[in-house]
This record gives C-alpha cells, structure tokens and sequence, in this order.
C-alpha cells in the first residue's frame, strides 16, 4: 500500500477514535488487516503460475536450453543458522540504516499511534516480498531469460559466432557487474563458458531493482546490491534460503522503525 494512502487511512480512523462506533470499526479493521494483502498475493501467485507455465512448455520443448531441471534451484543445503551467517552483512545494513534514519527523523503522530498495525502489515508485506519476489526474480524469470538471451543473440551477429549480446556482457556488464559484488558471483556472471546465465541474473536483477523504484534513488541502487546478494545465497544455498533472509532483511526494517515508534510515543 502506498505509504500516503495509508497515512491518509490512519488520519480517518483517528478522526473516529473519541467515538465508540469509531473505536469498533478500528477493531474490526485491525482483526481484517490481513486480507488486505490478499489482491497482491494473488497478483504475484497469478504471475509466477503464469511464468511456471511458460517455464514448464519452454523446459519440454528444448530441455538443453537452460542449465538447470525444473527444481534444481529450489534443493536446499545449509541451515538458518549458516543463511543468517552468511548474510549477516546484509542484515546489519538493513537495522543499521533504518536504525540511522529513526534518529535523524521524526515519525507522524499516527505512525506511533499504530505502531502495531504497522508492524503487523510490516510482517505480511516482508512475508510476501521474500516468498513470491524470491519465486519470481530469483527463480522463474531467471530461467526464463537464459534460453531468451541466446536467441537475442543469435540475432545480433550470434549466427556468424560474433554475437554482439555474449560480447557486450563478457567484456563490458560482468566485468562492472563482478568489481561492484567483489566477485562473490564471479563464477556465474563472468564464466563465458555459461555466458547466457550471468546475462539472466544480470536482467532478472534489473527487473528486480526496476521494481523497488518507489523507494526513491537510494532504495533503487541498495534493491540492485541486496538482489545480487540474493543470487549468492541462491546458488549457495538454494531458492529457500533466498526467501528466509528476504524476509528477515525487510522485516528487521519493519521491526527497527516499531522500535521507534514506541519509544517516540512513550516520550509524548
């Protein structure tokens, strides 16, 4: 929900809390809030069907097209205990900047007033976000984008072995791509044996950074890093993986900024 939208929801019930009518309809809203979030689940489990569909028909037809069987990167290995090890970098970010951001600002009145709704949305949006983004970018528009580039290129010069695509990503994007990630997905993005697999990553992550563009230029940029990290536990760990420490890393957020809230509030 978009964040003005909600505030503007906030300031209504506000308006009702002196009356009683005002104060069941709160109620009743704060017992149904969870199927607020159900048109987004649906839009996000109609697309990955959708693109699992297609998956399914482009893996029938040409099997020896993409790298992996269908589930391949859904077989987990590790624990949480080594996921949260291993993103611990990440995870400190996420409470380190939201934490350096509550000090230097202020929270509305109606964001510390319902704190707890906030937080309560916050675990269903980070709920979401790990499941069915990890689903979707991590997984099913990476596979499908491995056979896709290979045609792109096959098009732009790739039938005379000078394919403009395989040129540019080699010696151009893994190159920038690997400096910035300190080559933790070197082996994937930069092996020009399996060129068309860091070509996806590289698109399924720009899709992905494309789509957190609300969060202004910063969360743009940090959505590009945090999605690369994901494909380093993807290939680690597993797709699972993936979507418990997507979930964590958003939820933390949602947990550092309640934090503040009740310490803001406790303070009027």
């Amino acid at each position: 929900m978009n964040r003005d939208k909600f505030k503007t929801m906030l300031l209504g019930s506000a308006q009702l809390k002196n009356s009683k009518i005002g104060a069941r309809i709160s109620r009743i809203t704060l017992k149904l809030e969870k199927f607020n979030h159900l048109p987004q689940w649906f839009a996000f489990a109609w697309a990955a069907v959708y693109l699992a569909i297609i998956l399914a028909i482009v893996k029938g037809i040409f099997p020896s097209s993409i790298p992996f069987t269908y589930f391949e990167l859904w077989h987990t290995t590790g624990t949480l205990s080594d996921w949260c090890t291993t993103s611990w970098p990440i995870l400190a970010w996420a409470i380190g900047l939201t934490f350096l951001v509550s000090i230097l600002t202020r929270n509305s009145d109606e964001e510390n007033i319902y704190a707890e709704y906030l937080l309560r949305n916050g675990f269903w949006v980070s709920l979401r976000a790990g499941l069915m983004e990890e689903i979707l970018f991590r997984w099913l528009l990476l596979m499908l984008w491995i056979p896709m580039v290979k045609v792109i290129n096959f098009i732009f010069l790739g039938f005379i072995d000078f394919g403009l695509i395989e040129i540019i990503h080699l010696h151009i994007i893994a190159p920038i791509a690997n400096f910035f990630t300190m080559d933790i997905l070197k082996e994937q993005v930069g092996n020009p044996n399996n060129w068309s697999l860091g070509a996806a990553i590289i698109i399924a992550n720009s899709k992905f950074r494309d789509g957190h563009k609300y969060l202004g230029l910063i969360g743009f940029v940090n959505s590009w890093f945090i999605g690369m990290f994901m494909f380093y536990l993807l290939f680690k760990y597993g797709l699972v993986a993936a979507i418990v420490v997507h979930f964590l890393y958003d939820l933390f957020i949602y947990l550092v900024h309640y934090l503040d809230s009740i310490f803001e509030r406790s303070r009027t």
